[in-house]
C-alpha cells in the first residue's frame, strides 16, 4: 500500500465523518439480522423476492453472466 500525506485538517475531518458512518450503520445491521433470525426459511425467501422485485423496479433488470 502506498503512503500519501494529507494536511491533518483533512485527515480529521475524514476521519470523523468515518466514524460518523460507522455508527450510523450499527443499529440497521444488528435490527436486520434480528428480525431476520425470527423468520422461517420462506418468509425469508418471500423478503428476499420483495427486495428484487423493488430493486428491478428502481433500476431495472441487469443482466447476469454466468
Amino acid at each position: 500500500m502506498e503512503t500519501i500525506a494529507i494536511p491533518i485538517e483533512e485527515y480529521d475531518e475524514l476521519k470523523r465523518k468515518a466514524e460518523a458512518y460507522d455508527k450510523m450503520n450499527i443499529g440497521a445491521s444488528v435490527g436486520g439480522k434480528k428480525s431476520s433470525s425470527n423468520l422461517t426459511p420462506e418468509q425469508r425467501s418471500e423478503r428476499a423476492k420483495k427486495a428484487v422485485a423493488a430493486r428491478i423496479a428502481k433500476y431495472g433488470q441487469k443482466s447476469r453472466k454466468g
